[in-house]
């Protein structure tokens, strides 16, 4: 039996305990998991061999909105919802199929979290980019949440750079005509080899129209394509046959609205590429010990298709909410997470609470300090994210510390 890491249970627990705090201040607080998924060509009963593979990994998962690319047909769509969702629990249902150019996308949600309000499609010079507006069901909510999946243009080189700018150009056009406060999520396979290339900018710039901004909860830019840096968010490919984890293909981008935690919003501790432990730069996820998930979900994620599933926990706050003000404060402040851990070689490091500033430092086991940053309390809604690309592997701790507190957790960095 392999040993599974604690990075899957610490995180739920962040958003948890987060939730749990809301609650609390009498602000009315449910989550939402929603999940991007690539489903590799999926055919329906052509592919019915894969049906276990993909209700593994939903078991383990436990989304509550997946949208799902590289879908054929309407067979592909209601077998995945017979045989996948269904079998999971009986409250999961699935948007109509829309059959466009080239492959199409699918929505599949829990109706006891959500209704599917409605759908559309938006064309591009090669698929469409589908729209779903979802209502929580939570009472005395008016909240609206469009959800929006897309797969852009594969391949390197400028042609294909250029095309996958194209498509985001279109879905910019879109998202800039909403006003501001809107909720959007944007699923998909971006198929992004790094964050410099000119689909991503565009959907990143606030320049022109701000509305349509998007953003990475994460907030992690680079070169992501075959660099060991970014290993613990590569999505693709789980699978040794075609090259193994070494792309950062998959994300879940967000408006603005939700990155305002004033109101409903994304919870960066919770952003996973599930099933990646980062210890499989250019392997395969099954291969030797999985330490984020156990063998059986390990083996199912490369049975089921050549990309890992994304997902990130939205904490939604009703109409009895009150969003004009601020989370509310904790009478300390928590240092919340270090994840992943073990990670190799970048830490994120999540703060909460009512401190003007906190100072973070790290220690190696001999106690030497070998990095301090300081932190401000405005910027605790984003991690703090510590490189550890000159240190060696091995233990470290990470100290939190004003002048009344101080908290410590050990990391591991594996390499």
């Amino acid at each position: 039996m392999r040993r599974l890491v604690n990075r899957t249970h610490a995180l739920r627990l962040f958003g948890l305990l987060l939730s749990l705090a809301l609650l609390a201040a009498g602000a009315q607080a449910d989550t939402l998991r929603v999940c991007s998924y690539n489903a590799l060509n999926f055919r329906g009963p052509q592919d019915a061999d894969r049906y276990d593979d993909f209700r593994i990994v939903m078991e383990g998962m436990a989304a509550d909105m997946v949208a799902m690319q590289e879908i054929t047909s309407e067979d592909a769509v209601d077998g995945l919802l017979s045989f996948v969702f269904l079998q999971v629990n009986d409250d999961w249902a699935a948007a109509a199929f829309h059959n466009g150019p080239d492959t199409d996308n699918a929505f599949f949600y829990r109706t006891s979290k959500v209704s599917l309000v409605s759908s559309r499609f938006i064309g591009t010079t090669l698929r469409d980019i589908a729209e779903y507006v979802v209502q929580p069901v939570a009472p005395d909510t008016s909240l609206r949440i469009r959800v929006y999946s897309l797969h852009l243009k594969a391949s390197e080189g400028s042609d294909n750079e250029n095309r996958r700018r194209d498509e985001a150009a279109v879905l910019r056009e879109q998202l800039d005509m909403f006003g501001p406060g809107t909720h959007f999520v944007v699923c998909g396979d971006y198929n992004l080899y790094t964050s410099a290339e000119p689909a991503y900018q565009l959907l990143l710039s606030p320049d022109s129209i701000p509305n349509g901004q998007l953003f990475d909860p994460i907030s992690t830019p680079g070169v992501w394509h075959t660099n060991p840096v970014f290993v613990t968010i590569h999505t693709q490919s789980p699978r040794s046959d075609v090259g193994g984890m070494d792309d950062r293909f998959d994300f879940v981008l967000v408006s603005a609205a939700l990155m305002d935690t004033a109101g409903s919003y994304a919870l960066p501790a919770t952003y996973t590429a599930y099933g990646n432990d980062g210890r499989h730069f250019n392997q395969a996820i099954n291969a030797g010990t999985n330490y984020a998930v156990p063998d059986s979900v390990a083996d199912a994620l490369v049975a089921a298709s050549d990309h890992l599933p994304v997902y990130v926990d939205l904490v939604l706050r009703t109409e009895s909410s009150d969003v004009g003000e601020s989370p509310p404060v904790l009478e300390s402040f928590e240092l919340l997470s270090c994840y992943p851990n073990p990670f190799n070689p970048m830490l994120s490091v999540q703060l909460a609470g009512p401190a003007e500033s906190v100072t973070v430092a790290v220690f190696d086991v001999a106690g030497r300090r070998i990095m301090e940053r300081g932190v401000d309390a405005r910027q605790f809604a984003r991690p703090l994210l510590l490189d550890f690309s000159g240190e060696p592997s091995g233990s470290y701790f990470v100290r939190a510390q004003t002048a009344r507190h101080s908290e410590v957790k050990r990391v591991l960095l594996v390499r």
